[in-house]
């Protein structure tokens, strides 16, 4: 899973991404309390990212310990990523006094309007890998796709961005990348001795676009925020 020219070659396009992207042209060109909360909370991300990488045997260790499915494994690791990037973000984004980058100031708030999304995302991927396996270049590609339907592409349609706006979206998956992979790559990871007993007793050869369905969990994510946003 961690060995390949293709899992090289995507550390390389997302560091030197992120720091182009995100260092030279958001933080030193329009620093802004956005900006620097964006900067310090992907940080953390890409950090935590190459952290668990390195100590990815005895977190495997560990949640091997956890006497679960492999499907209900990656849901709670999923969604312990999810609270954790979320209350990063938070951090930040009160350190630097930035409004409008996490879904509300108020951490319970967040967690309640954004965690549908995670847990759904999750749960869908912890289904797709019982039929297809993945690598770890695909895992943090898929990542970055997820976060382009919610933080992207929603987050465009509900905040009335003009349609020019929606060209740039697909040049954000490498920083999406990396902000998901503590909610994506890493729970997979943790937990992918698991899915290797799996895939021994059953078919795991199926079309890549199982990989995808993790993305359809937009659609009753989006109605249930749409519910949410016209109550309040």
């Amino acid at each position: 899973m961690l060995r390949g020219s293709w899992s090289l070659r995507l550390y390389v396009v997302l560091i030197v991404a992120y720091f182009i992207v995100l260092a030279f042209v958001n933080l030193y060109n329009q620093r802004t309390p956005g900006n620097l909360t964006q900067f310090a909370a992907v940080s953390i991300c890409v950090a935590t990212l190459f952290v668990g990488l390195r100590s990815r045997g005895g977190i495997q260790r560990l949640w091997s310990k956890l006497n679960w499915s492999a499907p209900k494994k990656l849901l709670f690791a999923g969604g312990l990523g999810a609270v954790y990037v979320e209350t990063e973000y938070e951090v930040w984004q009160h350190v630097f006094g930035a409004n409008g980058v996490a879904a509300s100031p108020n951490l319970a708030i967040d967690l309640l309007v954004t965690m549908p999304w995670y847990l759904m995302m999750v749960g869908f991927l912890a289904i797709a890998l019982k039929h297809r396996r993945a690598t770890l270049f695909e895992l943090l590609l898929l990542g970055g796709i997820y976060e382009l339907m919610a933080d992207g592409l929603l987050s465009f349609i509900f905040s009335g961005r003009p349609l020019f706006d929606y060209l740039v979206l697909p040049f954000m998956i490498p920083i999406f990348t990396l902000v998901y992979a503590p909610i994506v790559v890493l729970p997979a990871l943790a937990v992918w001795p698991s899915y290797q007993k799996l895939w021994s007793t059953a078919r795991s050869n199926g079309s890549r676009i199982w990989l995808m369905l993790p993305c359809l969990a937009i659609v009753p994510y989006g109605v249930l925020l749409t519910l949410l946003l016209g109550r309040g």
